[in-house]
């Protein structure tokens, strides 16, 4: 679909506590290549692990991303405020402009998993595509066995809205994914109790 004309622009970087949401630059290439190197990363993803020449090609894509206008991709580096470390992504698409649809996702390097990094990004994702992109419907989804991500999507509100079976086939076998949502009005009342 196309997207209208005029769309919000996000406003970046975002900092929160512990880290800075900010655009990709090709600089930052040899830390994704290091954070997912290991075949441990790709557990629970419906792909091949990238090569070398594929994560420049990505991160070359997400830094070009960056003046199409309208934009819809926004593909950003979570980097740790104390040390500038590149640690994660934190994805925000708006898969339907004009009918506000978007979705999030995350991943951290596995040095840094169960540190609440991903509920932090998760946290930052929903605040911009509702709060500066004003969408009224957000979705995430992960492989059904992918507990630790299903956790983090529960703990931002998302509701679990089904299973769709067997859509995407990688390393032999066939990936189911699982969505959860969450809408515009969900949201507010979730930031009211937060900041109470």
């Amino acid at each position: 679909m196309n997207a209208p004309a005029m769309l919000p622009v996000l406003t970046l970087p975002i900092t929160t506590r512990r880290l800075i949401i900010r655009e990709y630059a090709t600089a930052d290439t040899l830390a994704v290549t290091e954070n997912v190197c290991e075949n441990l990363y790709w557990e629970h993803h419906a792909t091949e692990p990238p090569s070398a020449a594929q994560i420049s090609a990505l991160i070359l894509w997400a830094v070009q991303e960056q003046s199409i206008k309208p934009r819809i991709n926004y593909y950003l580096a979570a980097t740790r405020k104390d040390s500038g470390a590149v640690i994660g992504e934190a994805v925000l698409r708006i898969t339907d402009p004009i009918n506000r649809q978007g979705e999030i996702g995350f991943g951290v390097a596995r040095k840094f998993w169960k540190q609440g990094f991903a509920t932090e990004m998760g946290q930052v994702l929903l605040g911009a595509a509702f709060g500066q992109m004003k969408l009224h419907r957000v979705l995430a989804q992960c492989a059904p066995e992918n507990k630790s991500s299903i956790r983090v999507m529960q703990k931002l509100g998302l509701a679990r809205e089904g299973l769709l079976r067997d859509v995407a086939q990688a390393r032999g076998k066939w990936w189911s994914t699982v969505v959860y949502s969450i809408l515009e009005h969900e949201y507010a009342k979730i930031s009211k109790v937060t900041k109470s």
